[in-house]
This record gives C-alpha cells, structure tokens and sequence, in this order.
C-alpha cells in the first residue's frame, strides 16, 4: 500500500517540485524589461479600446509574413497593461513553466518508446525538463517580452506531439489511428504555425520521433503516417527552397550572401551546443551579435561544418543508433528555419528554445543508462543542475535590476545598437531625456555611427529644443544614412518626425528637410528595394509636396509609393485627389498597381474589392479613354 501511494504521489510531486523551482528561478526577474524589438512590436496596443480595436490591431500584425494572430491575440488581451512590463512578463514565465510541464510528459512518452525502466521513465521525464528549463543561455525566449510568440508555439507544437504520441500507439496499430493521430499533429501545428513560423516545424519534429523513436532498426518499413510526414518535410523544404535564390538587395540588407550565412550557421550551431551546455557571460548577453567572415576559404569551410553537421542525424539513424539520432535530429532540424538558410539575422539565443529538448534528452537518458560509477556521474550531474540553476537565477535577477542590466549589456557589447537604445531607454526612464540624447550623441561619436541612432537623436533634439536649429543633425542623420550599414527600423523615424513637425512640435526643423532624408533613404539601393520602406519614403515626399501645394508632384510620388507596396488608405488617397484634380492621375496605373498587389494586412478582401470597383469606375466615367495625362 505504501508503494503504491509513493508511486502515485511520484508524478504530483514531480510537477510540483518543477514548478516551484522554474518559478522561484525566475521570479527575480519581474518587474520585467521593456526592449527594443517589444516596442517595434507592441507599441500601439495602447490604441485598443474594444473588441474592434483589438480585431484590427491584431489583423495588422507585422511580426511575420502570417501575422502571428493568436500570439498577438494575447497581447491584445493585456493591452490594459502597457507599457508597463509586469503582468506581460508575468504570462510568459507562466508559459515557459507550462512548456517545462510539457517537456517531462513528452519525455517520459519518449523515454517508454526507447525501452526505459517504468522506474526510470519518471526520473528521465523530470530531469529532461528541469534541465531545459533552467538553461540559461534559453533565459531570453522567457524574459524577452515579444518572444512569447516562441513560447506559444513551442506550447502548441509540444501539445501536438504529446497527442501524436498518445494517440499513434504501436508502429503497425490501424491506418485509422495512424490518421487520427496525424491530424492531431496537424491540427496543433496549425496553431503553432499561426502563433510563429517555426511552427511548420511540427512537422519536422513528428517525423524525428516517427524514425527515431516509433521505427526500430529491425523495422524499417514506413509507415503511412511516416510517409505523409515526410511530404509534409519535402512541402516544407519546397516552400523554403525560393530563399536560396537572395536577391540582391537582400545581400545589400543583411550584409551577407547566402553562402556566407550557412558557413556561419556552421559555427553557430556548435556555439549553441556550447552555450547551451556550458555557458559563460558573454552567451548570456541578450544584444550579443555575430558577423558573417566574407573570406572564401572560411566560407567553404564552414559551409562543409554545416553540411557534416546536417548529415550526422542520418548516418546515426542508418546504424541504428537511435538516441543519437533523435537527439542530433531534434537539434540540427529545428534550427532548419530560423538558423538555416532563410534571411534572417545570424544569431540569436531563443531560436534554441525548443531544438535544445533534444541535447538535453540525449544527454539525461544516457546519463540514467551508465551501468558503471551511477553514483558518481549521477552526482556530478546534480552539481552540474545546481550550477545552471545558480547561473539563470543571477541572470534573472540581473532583468530585475533594469538600470544595472542596461549598463553591464552595453559595456558588454560596446558596439550593439540595440544595447546602446536599451541604455538610452533606461536613462530617459531614470534621468530624463536629456542624458539619454548624451549618452546617444556619444555613442554614435565614439562607437559605431548608426542612421537609426541619429533619428531617433534628431528625435529627442526636437523634443529637448523644438526652437533650435536642427540642420547639422539632419546633416549628419543623411550622411549616416548614405554610408552605414542598412538598418531597417531607421525609416520608421522618419515618420514619426513628419507627423511632430506637422503639428508644429518642433518649429527648428523643416518639412523639407524630413523630406530631405527620406530622399537620403531613397538614393541607397538597400532601402530603395525593401518595397515597404521605399513605398514610406515616396509617401513623405509626396506629402511635403501637397502640402507646399505641388499636387501634380505630390500625386506622382503617392502612385510610385501604390506601385512599391500598395495600401488601401493611399490607394483611397488617390482615388479621392483623382476626383479633385483628374488631369493629374493616371488611374489604370493606379488599377494594374492595385490588381497586382497581395491583400495588405488589416484590410478586408470586401474593401479591396470595393476600392477596385471604384477605380474602375472612375476610369469609365474619365473623358478619354487614357483617362488622364499622365504626371511628368
């Protein structure tokens, strides 16, 4: 009897003990941060006032190319709560314990399927997902606010895998079963994929288990939930195979060729295992970046690392070596999207976050399956969970000490932009703007000159002196912008400028000269052709001019920013100036720009419609059948 309640009160006090340790680790970290990327992101949830404002806000997410509605959809039900950090934070410590609950049931799923003693399956579960939640190098996929999209679509894919496993049953169980456990998997990783791209990874991961862990080495024959899996991965593969042909100006945006970003991620992916498993301060630093090496014996070397490293799942899966191959192929493949070839920036921490289950699985399970000196690897390894679970508690605590944090990562990383706005956000925070715009001023003098930093100076500068005058900042902003490195968030200042100068917040600068700069913006290639960033420039151009009176100039830079990247509200724009001044439109451009446009985001397929009728209506009712001159 008593055997009986300690192995049912076993798993109860698992998930208690996992909770309250997660919990108090990362607890030091409330209040929470606010940082660069969650701004670009969350900043206008102050707008929603009701279920339509949220319905739009979420509709016009921009995080990626689906929008990530149902993370969004989270942040829409805390609008209330920002921009203050707590309560946000707060869900995603929630989710990352959630997901560490997860992991222990998936690995005990696992660790039955590979042959583990009913008596160790608990211990393998529990260990699995302490480990991986106490990482510290995955500190970040917690603490940065946005990151809750990975969160979230680690809860779905990990929920979906856990009713893979639970539903598939034996390798040769009914087709039916196999297709209900299929379309489980399928389901959820709809739901991660509608929270994050890398949820099409799903996909990935099933087959892993279904090779790895369902399939023995005697049993090789697929299965039939293993060979639509397997479509699934060609599918996927195809939709990823257009990224291996970068346009030029993607190599001009990202400062690296394709080539150069695999024999990166070569180098990478080791310095993951690395920080992972043995991490030291400078992995933890949440602004640590990485440059591509342009050499071309580096690149072919690397390139070869990272090819051997994707083919090393394989060859242990031929031999037969199972948990090698799981634990290899959940690493390597769940970095296939964000760490592959797609052009994204080269290194960041939290693209580790679910990949990072499978070393730890690898390494708890065969650590629990020495048959010499158990006692004594067993007890180095609980040292070694001390160790990690010191680590991330200081490294938490540190997130808790904003101003402290702010500090030590710019020291850190004395050449990090995104650590130089992370300080200068502190400073407004604790001293005011104006020691913000000196420490900024600073460090666009002595580190690194930025386009981006000396907007968002020009910015304060208006805010700290409106009267005064701003030329030799919008000098210096355009010659930033003509010789430094592409950085694309810089546009999005230049719009905010606009708006503040046309309300007369800052008489020391000119519409001209925000006009100005967004010409600068224009004549470098690398922002020309980003259609977005083109298309704002062309439309503040176009602004200025209407608003000096030159409609026929200013209608001709609103139909060039249509052509670029149309929206619906400078389509309708135009529409409406079309109807005021018909000799200056020219409509079927207007009509063959907006036809071939994808749906803008947070517009409906029912207004788009209705826009195009009115162009053509407009284009019957013009007296010739050119409808109008077109602008010089």
């Amino acid at each position: 009897m008593g055997g009986f309640l300690f192995s049912a009160a076993a798993p109860v006090g698992a998930v208690v003990a996992l909770m309250l340790v997660v919990w108090l680790l990362f607890a030091p970290a409330l209040p929470g941060i606010v940082q660069f990327d969650d701004l670009g992101n969350l900043s206008n949830l102050n707008t929603i006032t009701g279920l339509d404002s949220a319905w739009n806000w979420v509709r016009q997410g921009r995080a990626g190319p689906l929008g990530r509605p149902l993370a969004l959809v989270t942040f829409a039900l805390q609008h209330y709560e920002w921009p203050q950090p707590y309560a946000l934070l707060l869900w995603n410590i929630a989710l990352h314990i959630v997901n560490a609950l997860l992991v222990l049931w998936l690995a005990v799923l696992v660790a039955q399927r590979l042959g583990a003693a009913n008596e160790k399956q608990l211990a393998i579960g529990f260990l699995v997902a302490l480990c991986w939640a106490i990482l510290p190098l995955l500190n970040t996929s917690t603490l940065f606010i946005i990151q809750r999209m990975t969160l979230l679509s680690s809860t779905f894919m990990l929920a979906g895998l856990i009713a893979y496993l639970k539903v598939r049953g034996p390798v040769d169980v009914s087709w039916r079963r196999q297709l209900l456990a299929l379309g489980l998997l399928a389901a959820f990783g709809v739901l991660a994929l509608l929270t994050k791209e890398n949820g099409a990874l799903t996909v990935v991961y099933g087959l892993i288990l279904e090779l790895c862990v369902l399939t023995t080495r005697g049993k090789r024959k697929l299965s039939l939930v293993a060979i639509a899996l397997i479509l699934g991965c060609v599918l996927l593969l195809a939709k990823l195979a257009p990224f291996l042909s970068w346009a030029s100006s993607t190599e001009l945006q990202r400062g690296f060729t394709l080539p150069e970003r695999l024999a990166s991620q070569g180098i990478l992916l080791l310095a993951y295992v690395k920080g992972l498993l043995v991490p030291s301060p400078s992995d933890l630093n949440p602004f640590r970046g990485y440059s591509a090496n342009h050499g071309a014996l580096a690149t072919l070397w690397g390139m070869g690392l990272w090819a051997g490293l994707m083919l090393s799942p394989l060859f242990a899966w031929w031999r037969g070596w199972r948990l090698p191959a799981l634990s290899l192929a959940w690493f390597f493949y769940g970095h296939i999207m964000e760490s592959g070839w797609v052009p994204l920036e080269l290194y960041f921490a939290h693209r580790n976050y679910l990949p990072a289950v499978g070393l730890v699985f690898g390494l708890v399970f065969g650590l629990l399956s020495l048959r010499q000196n158990t006692g004594l690897w067993r007890s180095v390894f609980v040292i070694y969970l001390v160790v990690l679970g010191g680590i991330t508690w200081m490294n938490t605590s540190l997130w808790g000490d904003r101003e402290l944090a702010a500090e030590i990562w710019a020291k850190e990383q004395p050449l990090s932009g995104r650590a130089a706005m992370n300080l200068a956000y502190e400073l407004n925070r604790t001293q005011g703007l104006g020691a913000a715009q000196i420490y900024l001023d600073r460090f666009v003098t002595d580190s690194r000159d930025s386009a981006g930093l000396r907007l968002v100076g020009l910015s304060n500068a208006c805010e700290l002196e409106p009267k005064a005058d701003h030329s030799k900042r919008v000098s210096q902003a355009k010659d930033a912008i003509l010789t430094q490195p592409y950085e694309g968030w810089a546009s999005d200042t230049v719009e905010k400028l606009m708006a503040l100068v046309r309300k007369g917040g800052c008489p020391g600068l000119t519409q001209q000269q925000v006009a100005d700069i967004a010409a600068a913006f224009l004549a470098r290639p690398a922002y020309q052709e980003h259609r977005s960033i083109a298309s704002n420039m062309l439309s503040i151009i176009g602004l200025v001019a209407m608003d000096q009176g030159n409609t026929r100039i200013a209608m001709d830079f609103y139909l060039q920013a249509i052509e670029h990247s149309a929206t619906y509200a400078m389509a309708n724009l135009y529409v409406f100036l079309a109807q005021q001044h018909p000799v200056y439109a020219d409509l079927k451009r207007l009509r063959t720009a907006v036809e071939k446009a994808p749906l803008p985001r947070g517009t409906s397929q029912a207004e788009w419609e209705q826009l195009l009728a009115s162009i053509d209506s407009q284009i019957k009712a013009s007296p010739s059948s050119d409808n109008a001159l077109a602008p010089s």
